[in-house]
């Protein structure tokens, strides 16, 4: 399947999709168009069967350094309830893929660079990485999924305490903070990040999804209500090919060759 668009950059080999936010010389502003290009692109990526695993990145020297300011001044960026509604959309098709994100967070994610890293299931950050929720600089609240998400990952109270100063902490701490789970040097960041991608999209990919789907949906249920949840993806995850495949190479001690289903 081809990938064109005008902000951003998809391309796809050995299974791994890589999503790049592609104008660098603005630091990669998330205008509506781009929003928009990527909520066609994470939705296309679904149904690609292709497409085992997907990394998102910035091209450039930042990731995303926010809302695109020429939007907001001509009045293209109107976030009326409608379009805070697309923009819950677009991050709700990085979040919801089924399928195993990975983001490489090259440089700055502010606002909501900030809201479209944290919703990817995996960070891998530069050393040279830097994160803010920035919003309150302009009088803004956060949108891009941050207030649902951050709490999530730092807790409440960190998290408001990140939001009411607009602070920008660096990838030391964000690593400390649990955002970011590694961090490696500008030159080896995407080497690491695809070969995490290849080894991802090399294995059982039905125990992947059913992971993301339990961890992702626990938050809103009763323990009650996730052990009916768990036990379903038990049932389904059994009775699937790699399974058995898992299962017979465990065995027989040698290594496992999945099919995806």
């Amino acid at each position: 399947m081809a990938y064109e668009f005008e902000t951003l950059k998809v391309e796809v080999a050995e299974g791994v999709a890589v999503v790049t936010l592609n104008r660098p010389e603005k630091l990669n502003p998330l205008s509506m168009q781009m929003l928009g290009e990527l909520l066609t692109a994470f939705t296309a990526l679904r149904d690609d069967a292709a497409v085992k695993v997907v990394v998102l990145t910035g091209a450039g020297k930042a990731f995303s350094a926010g809302g695109d300011i020429n939007d907001m001044l001509g009045g293209k960026l109107q976030l009326d309830y409608v379009a805070g509604r697309t923009l819950g959309k677009t991050i709700l098709a990085i979040q919801g893929l089924e399928k195993p994100v990975i983001c490489a967070l090259n440089g700055i994610a502010a606002g909501g660079g900030a809201g479209l890293v944290l919703a990817c299931d995996v960070i891998y950050a530069s050393e040279k990485a830097r994160f803010s929720e920035i919003y309150a600089n302009i009088g803004m609240v956060p949108d891009c999924g941050n207030l649902w998400l951050l709490p999530r990952v730092v807790g409440p109270h960190k998290a408001k305490e990140l939001c009411f100063t607009a602070e920008i902490i660096d990838a030391q701490e964000l690593y400390r903070l649990g955002i970011a789970q590694r961090l490696f040097s500008p030159e080896e960041l995407m080497p690491k990040v695809m070969e995490f991608a290849q080894r991802l999209a090399a294995g059982p990919l039905l125990s992947y999804k059913m992971t993301k789907t339990l961890i992702d949906r626990g938050w809103g249920m009763s323990l009650e209500q996730f052990y009916d949840l768990e036990a379903l993806a038990l049932e389904i995850v059994m009775q699937s090919a790699d399974f058995k495949e898992g299962m017979s190479a465990f065995l027989e001690k040698r290594k496992p060759v999945y099919q995806g289903k």
